[in-house]
């Protein structure tokens, strides 16, 4: 996400550009041609049909950018979305930061304000953008949303690699520690302890958001917690790395999503059909060392249902969400 390449907006918006020149955008907005993105800022209507939901999120944080006197600071899914933490879903509002005892969580024209945490450090400048810093955005976002969302982000910042665009001079990657630090900097006890149980579940083995999901899913609903990209060998040697293994119960797991059969960093010079067949002939071998092979898909995980039927018809045992203490 975070190498999307945002457009040059069409406005009004300048010395060389009267009145009149902002009445003919209004008109080609009225007549369909171009999309009024944010007061002002327009863009031709088939390159916004063409974006995807986030592409779009993004270009409207960079038009809340565009429009502002003073540079916003950008937070929680804003702030993640521009650095490249991954989450679950679009939300509807820009977040930005406003300073410690002034009004925040409050929302107008699609701009929702959020409180600053005293004792947080600087902003980060990415792509030109002001940002809270990785661990705090995490952070922010294990506080707001539900731990199938922000688990996402907690497992890419945890992995420990450089996000493009960081800034120079300044630490680059993080670890659960630095997480648990500014989670020290909540005035809220419950807000605390909300952030360190998604600390405790994050794994930087996680490769995608959907396994995040996953993950967060087989904990809520008190599966066993499985072993992540650990390498599985027969006497041909080594099969794979599974998404998920239960050694215990002799079960792999895989989540399959799109971009495995149609991005080509994982083809990798394979057209899709090959990569059905290969896989097909990795679970065979998966299955010839006695592990029973259970996969799900993105529609899997938006009815938490399938997917615990599926691992309970691999066998897998659960306690089910009562046990667990946390929101489904």
């Amino acid at each position: 996400m975070n190498t999307f390449e945002v457009p040059q907006f069409l406005t009004p918006v300048s010395k060389y550009m009267d009145e009149y020149s902002a009445q003919r955008l209004s008109v080609r907005a009225k007549s369909g041609e171009l999309v009024r993105v944010r007061r002002g800022l327009y863009l031709p209507a088939e390159l916004w049909a063409s974006y995807k939901p986030w592409e779009k999120y993004r270009v409207r944080i960079q038009a809340v950018h565009e429009l502002a006197c003073t540079p916003p600071v950008f937070a929680r899914e804003s702030a993640a979305q521009v650095m490249g933490l991954p989450f679950i879903g679009v939300p509807r509002d820009v977040q930005t930061v406003v300073a410690a005892g002034r009004s925040g969580g409050q929302s107008s024209a699609g701009v929702r304000r959020v409180n600053a945490i005293e004792g947080d450090p600087t902003p980060w400048k990415m792509f030109g953008l002001l940002l809270t810093p990785p661990p705090q955005t995490a952070r922010d976002l294990a506080v707001q949303l539900p731990l199938t969302f922000a688990l996402p982000a907690m497992d890419k910042l945890v992995r420990q690699e450089i996000l493009p665009g960081s800034p120079n001079n300044t630490r680059l990657n993080f670890s659960q520690t630095h997480v648990l630090a500014s989670a020290q900097l909540l005035p809220s006890k419950t807000q605390r302890i909300r952030v360190a149980r998604v600390v405790q579940l994050a794994d930087g083995l996680s490769q995608s958001p959907g396994e995040s999901w996953s993950r967060a899913l087989m904990f809520l609903h008190g599966f066993p917690r499985p072993e992540l990209q650990q390498p599985i060998y027969d006497s041909r040697g080594r099969i794979g790395f599974p998404d998920f293994n239960w050694e215990e119960y002799k079960t792999v797991g895989e989540f399959d999503g799109i971009e495995k059969y149609s991005a080509q960093k994982y083809l990798k010079g394979m057209t899709p059909s090959d990569v059905v067949v290969a896989e097909k002939k990795r679970e065979d071998r998966f299955r010839a060392r006695g592990y029973k092979v259970v996969r799900w898909v993105w529609d899997d995980l938006q009815d938490p249902r399938r997917l615990v039927r599926l691992l309970h018809e691999a066998g897998l045992p659960s306690k089910g969400p009562k046990s667990i203490g946390w929101e489904p």
